[in-house]
């Protein structure tokens, strides 16, 4: 019988992911795992310094439970039990901000408190002045709007230029009118906080005002008013560990994981992709009769691919992530803090990683690993008189989150080839073009996975979820 072929480009987790289902349903398959960079894995596999400095994490990563059970269940088992550590209840996931030259402990999204009583009183007033006026928006409206209106109609507009807008521009140096909605949700921006318990807990009461308002101290949230799903990190430090489970998997199903690839040439006959061309190393693997044809690698490159028209589109420049790691020989005075995401003028920082505080495994030779995650243009790193590591430990030092007498082990800085995306307008408008003209291609065989592959499509879990859903009912993106 011949073996039936599947092209999956793109080895980070939802690539793997597929090749696994893939593998499992049919006995039959071929599976070609096509991957630019040398190393399997995407943005969950690791920077590796010797056994002196050992691995780090690309930035902060866990994984939460989707609440489909049998794909939480495949990923468990990647791992034996053991190996697992999980985070859950208030334990789960605990995150702050830096935001007006504070570190913020309590809640990831932005507190009024933190500007003052005077500021706090009028944002408060701002607030509810505008909610007593527009109380309830469609969800369906919210996700056509620039992050600018989206702020000014959930907050007020006084409120919004107070917390929203600032923190949103510094992130993705754009004007919030020029950003899309999205850029209010890759950080936590749909709700502030303003007041203690108990009185948010009568005041969350109302679902108007709990959907714009959080809880005044996240380790307090009541489980029902969470997700209740867990999340889980492997307890030897490194989500690669993951990424080896995959790869252990996949070899029993004789599945070729081809790094260090480039598709060279695709051939549509009858509505379907017929055939491909890989260019691995100095070989060529010529596929024909393709069953499935999967990408995960960005909808614009596979617009390209294609022959799809966008000389019609326009584009703004992504910000360069470089992620610098560093050691130190004592744990951040950051308190239970898993990581901060930085809000502040004056700083390159978007995130900042603390592992110890939910890897209890990933202090190495007496030394503590952190993370700095930097968003900069190409103008500011051509005119920056510092390197990327001096940048990064000189705004590790501004956040006062040092021990005293805290010493730099080692700092060592990766600038990422594909990074944070730039959520402005334009680029989700031209992206949804390219993903519609793909579709009008109706090729029956195409499917499409990965951050942005279907609108508003970013986080791990929802794009976890949307691979395994879509290849469990046989349904193209096409």
């Amino acid at each position: 019988m011949q073996k039936e072929n599947f092209i999956i480009v793109g080895s980070g987790i939802s690539g793997l992911l597929s090749a696994l289902v893939i593998a499992r349903k049919n006995k039959n398959a071929k599976i070609y795992v096509i991957e630019k960079n040398k190393e399997i894995g995407g943005l969950l596999r690791r920077f590796y310094y010797g056994e002196e400095y050992g691995s780090f994490d690309y930035g902060m990563h866990n994984l939460l439970e989707t609440g489909e059970k049998e794909l939480d269940d495949l990923i468990f088992s990647l791992l034996p039990k053991n190996e697992w550590q999980l985070l859950e209840g208030k334990k789960r996931d605990l995150a702050g901000i830096f935001f007006n030259g504070v570190l913020q402990y309590n809640t990831p999204y932005i507190d009024v408190r933190n500007l003052g009583e005077e500021e706090s009183q009028k944002c408060i007033s701002d607030f509810f002045t505008h909610i007593n006026k527009v109380p309830y928006l469609k969800k369906e409206e919210e996700v056509l709007k620039n992050a600018e209106q989206y702020a000014f109609d959930r907050f007020g507009k006084y409120t919004a230029f107070k917390t929203v807008i600032p923190s949103v521009e510094k992130i993705h140096q754009k004007p919030a009118k020029e950003l899309d909605y999205m850029a209010s949700i890759f950080t936590p921006m749909s709700r502030i906080a303003m007041f203690d318990e108990p009185l948010i807990n009568d005041i969350t009461k109302s679902d108007v005002l709990r959907d714009r308002i959080a809880f005044s101290d996240q380790r307090n949230l009541p489980l029902t008013k969470s997700s209740g799903r867990k999340a889980f990190y492997p307890a030897r430090y490194g989500m690669y560990r993951v990424i080896e489970g995959f790869v252990n998997e996949l070899k029993k199903y004789d599945v070729e994981l081809l790094d260090n690839s480039e598709l060279k040439t695709v051939s549509i006959t009858n509505d379907k992709i017929s055939s491909v061309s890989i260019v691995n190393g100095d070989r060529t693997i010529e596929v024909e009769n393709i069953s499935q044809f999967i990408w995960t690698g960005g909808v614009a490159i596979l617009g390209k691919l294609l022959n799809v028209t966008m000389n019609d589109l326009g584009f703004d420049k992504a910000l360069k992530t470089t992620v610098v790691s560093i050691l130190i020989d004592k744990p951040l005075n950051m308190g239970d803090l898993y990581y901060f995401f930085c809000y502040q003028s004056g700083f390159h920082t978007y995130r900042l990683n603390n592992f110890t505080a939910y890897c209890d495994e990933a202090p190495r030779n007496g030394y503590y690993p952190i993370s700095i995650e930097l968003l900069m243009s190409d103008q500011e790193i051509a005119s920056a008189d510092k390197t990327f590591e001096e940048i990064a430990i000189d705004e590790l030092h501004r956040f006062k989150i040092l021990q005293p007498e805290t010493k730099i082990v080692f700092a060592k800085a990766e600038p990422l080839d594909s990074g944070f995306p730039m959520p402005s307008v334009k680029n989700i408008q031209s992206l949804n073009t390219i993903r519609n003209r793909i579709k009008n291609l109706q090729l029956k065989n195409l499917y499409m996975f990965g951050i942005l592959a279907e609108p508003n499509l970013f986080f791990q879990t929802d794009v976890l979820r949307h691979t395994y859903l879509k290849l469990n009912n046989h349904e193209s993106n096409a």
